[in-house]
């Protein structure tokens, strides 16, 4: 497999780490203290045509290809994991669309989505009638030519700013208990979003739960095929995980390199700390790290772009990144001691952010099955 990248892929991750000194780099810190929507940056990354990266010229997009997207959202992470999660989820919405939707769908929303005049996301986790999440939340109920859903949908990003979501239910007359997927327009009556939910990390991406009450919609917003959707759901989860392990190497990226400079400033006996061996163990360990997923997550980009099997290489580097990805964090504060344990440092932030890239979407051991079934 041939890891050089392209002229034009090289221009769209220089673009894309412009982009995030110059427009993340200044509002990072009070985007975490915040947490406000940063809507203004959101029409910037429009601008940039970074919304569309992943959808075919043929319908409105850059058509720039899977291994560009996530160098985008690399380059992003590398100044704000937020931004770069916000661009995520809207472009899983709008790839289900642009893959899995009909003609008149594609009319409608997918130009739209990749333009930036409208936002998307997918709402694919559950509460269930116990606190967590729980099978069978949002019920669909088939009632002549349109479709009825009740229920919640969990820890849905983008929450409250999405002008479509990509909602995955449950037919009350499914013997199976296989999803089906729908498109659900955010005004549509009955839906609520609940209340934010103060998150950890990732502060500016909103998280909040939908709420359906009698929420109808016509027939020609099923995505796919009835009882069609589990697949769907399996197989965005497994692209997005793909871009969530970019976001987890740009993290350990970003705070090896800080970690390096403060070695490099901090002087003990008449010497920068940058000398010491344990230092450079440390701060090679992070690199190696670092360097070794991200040439995971690259292979597994260039999969999904070939249009060949890519599961469980997408489980492999999420798995690897959920065990390493707090570690090469933890191994940068020990580097920077006790003042990297301040929050006018990054790490801090950092730490909260890298939970919410290798945690939010999945267990860390979610993929473990995956993997060990794809063992020949």
């Amino acid at each position: 497999m041939n890891f050089e990248l392209t002229e034009e892929q090289q221009l769209i991750g220089q673009s894309a780490r412009e982009f995030g000194k110059e427009f993340l780099d200044p509002i990072a810190v009070d985007l975490d203290h915040s947490g406000k929507f940063p809507k203004e940056i959101i029409e910037q990354l429009a601008s940039y045509d970074f919304l569309g990266l992943l959808v075919p010229e043929s319908q409105g997009g850059a058509g720039a290809g899977f291994v560009a997207y996530i160098q985008v959202v690399e380059a992003l992470s590398r100044s704000c994991p937020a931004v770069a999660s916000i661009l995520n989820n809207h472009a899983m919405a709008t790839h289900a669309i642009a893959t899995w939707g009909s003609d008149a769908q594609k009319a409608e929303h997918v130009a739209a989505l990749a333009k930036g005049s409208r936002l998307g996301a997918v709402a694919v986790y559950e509460n269930g009638p116990t606190p967590g999440i729980g099978p069978d939340a949002l019920v669909a109920s088939r009632q002549g030519d349109k479709y009825v859903l009740n229920g919640t949908k969990a820890f849905v990003r983008n929450a409250g700013v999405a002008d479509v979501y990509v909602v995955f239910a449950t037919l009350d007359s499914s013997e199976k208990k296989e999803q089906t997927a729908f498109l659900v327009d955010a005004r549509a009556g009955g839906l609520t979003v609940g209340p934010l939910l103060d998150t950890m990390g990732l502060k500016g991406c909103p998280v909040a739960h939908l709420l359906f009450s009698n929420v109808s919609v016509p027939a020609s917003a099923l995505l796919g095929a009835e009882n069609g959707g589990s697949a769907i759901a399996r197989t965005l989860l497994a692209v997005s995980s793909v871009a969530e392990a970019a976001q987890t190497v740009a993290i350990g990226k970003a705070a090896v390199r800080h970690a390096a400079e403060y070695a490099q400033q901090r002087v003990q006996f008449g010497k920068p700390i940058a000398v010491l061996q344990a230092i450079q163990t440390l701060l090679a360990e992070v690199a190696t790290d670092s360097q070794l997923a991200w040439l995971g997550v690259l292979r597994a980009a260039q999969l999904i772009e070939n249009g060949e099997p890519f599961e469980a290489d997408a489980a492999m580097v999420k798995a690897f990144l959920a065990r390493f990805g707090s570690k090469m964090l933890i191994d940068c504060c020990q580097v920077e001691g006790g003042f990297g344990f301040s929050e006018f440092m990054p790490l801090p932030r950092l730490f909260r952010d890298i939970a919410g890239t290798t945690l939010l979407d999945a267990p860390a051991d979610y993929p473990d099955k995956i993997i060990a079934d794809s063992i020949a």
